[in-house]
């Protein structure tokens, strides 16, 4: 899916579950505001770098929901520094696979118990 490339329509949904706006989602997922606005455009799809960031994050996303037992829970979680994390956001991490394991792990403990 994501070598193919994901619909830009993806951005919508995934911005609104974030509780940010679409432009404010492109922009933490590293995409040029002008490469996203002549794709929106022109209707053409994510490349695959932009898809599996938009994939990272909705995996995250559905994973925090999942363990947090709520979408606002979960929101909130995701974008609110965290001291298990160095203090770091959540979402800050997911640029990366390693940083996406590491948050991972946390929402791992916090479903078994280990508060973070």
């Amino acid at each position: 899916m994501a070598k193919a490339g994901l619909p830009t329509a993806t951005l919508s949904p995934l911005s609104a579950s974030l509780g940010c706006t679409r432009a404010a989602l492109i922009q933490r997922l590293g995409i040029a505001p002008r490469t996203a606005a002549r794709r929106l455009t022109r209707r053409e799809p994510l490349s695959a770098t932009e898809s599996e960031r938009v994939l990272r994050l909705a995996r995250v996303l559905a994973r925090a929901t999942e363990v947090l037992e709520s979408q606002d829970a979960a929101r909130q979680w995701i974008q609110d520094p965290n001291a298990a994390l160095g203090q770091r956001k959540p979402i800050d991490l997911l640029a990366t696979d390693i940083g996406t394991e590491i948050v991972l792990n946390e929402l791992g403990k916090i479903d078994h118990g280990f508060f973070a």
